[in-house]
């Protein structure tokens, strides 16, 4: 029995490779992975999309999902198809939430949708640092509610840290909108108030959330998103604002698409059993 045993170990480590090869072999499969799903990603991508650099972005999104169930791996990444945002930490993020995996737009993104309505011309967001030349009046008439001179030849560290997060927008007919300023303590309030994700991870101790790895990502998408609730909007921004709401509020996959239920997932594969539906990548969910 003890040299069964050591066989069936010893041909385990020769099939296991480590280091480098271990690293290609687990990318090798990941690739091979998002292939069998390409199909459903890319009927979902908007027509303007790169498929092949979504693809390529989300395959670099990966490592970090290694730990996450597939099926809601892979019905982040048809939230994000479905959108036209790539996984790249700017316009959108597949993060992992304990064995989840969740589609969270990001600021960038916020702005890309807001875009496509038509009614918005340009978006403009920057940030406040202590030593810029700056005023806000709200009451006053534009253009005297609001100034931000900053010395585009001062260093970082000789303008100050950053104090405010803005945004505003023009729209179509030279009108621009309310001006949104957003302070450290504005966002801290946000994520402690609507972010079950955060506390979820700061009770767990694994302090991996959005709000804990990318604090100034969060607060500039928190000001963008408050610019979004106040601009002409379309039933896309209207949902993507619905589905980053799912996020911050819920540690599981948003309920944007019908994919393949838990009982019809091959593990073996970690992709669907053979005979399963497959997942409708357009569906809305009312």
């Amino acid at each position: 029995m003890s040299d069964l045993a050591d066989r069936v170990k010893a041909k385990t480590a020769d099939e296991t490779p480590e280091g480098p090869a271990a690293d290609l072999a687990v990318q090798d499969r990941t690739l091979a992975w998002l292939e069998r799903r390409r199909t459903y990603i890319t009927e979902a991508l908007p027509r303007h999309v790169d498929e092949g650099h979504f693809i390529q972005t989300a395959l670099s999104a990966m490592p970090r999902l290694r730990r996450c169930r597939p099926e809601t791996i892979f019905s982040a990444l048809l939230a994000c198809a479905r959108f036209g945002l790539a996984p790249d930490g700017r316009n959108a993020a597949i993060v992992p939430y304990g064995k989840n995996a969740v589609f969270q737009p990001m600021y960038e993104g916020l702005i890309e949708v807001m875009y496509r309505s038509g009614r918005v011309v340009s978006v403009h967001f920057d940030w406040i640092r202590e030593h810029d030349v700056w005023d806000y009046t709200p009451t006053a008439p534009y253009p005297a509610d609001f100034l931000h001179k900053p010395d585009p030849a001062a260093p970082k560290d000789r303008r100050g840290p950053v104090i405010l997060a803005y945004a505003f927008c023009w729209m179509r007919g030279g009108r621009r909108s309310q001006v949104i300023l957003l302070n450290r303590q504005d966002a801290e309030e946000i994520r402690d108030r609507h972010s079950r994700a955060y506390a979820l991870a700061e009770q767990e101790g694994t302090r991996d959330s959005a709000w804990h790895t990318d604090f100034d990502a969060m607060w500039a998408k928190s000001c963008v998103r408050r610019l979004a609730k106040r601009v002409p909007t379309s039933p896309e921004l209207v949902e993507l604002l619905r589905a980053d709401e799912t996020a911050e509020d819920a540690v599981s996959a948003p309920p944007l698409v019908r994919t393949v239920s838990e009982a019809d997932w091959d593990e073996t594969d970690g992709g669907p059993a053979a005979g399963a539906p497959a997942p409708d990548a357009a569906e809305d969910v009312s």
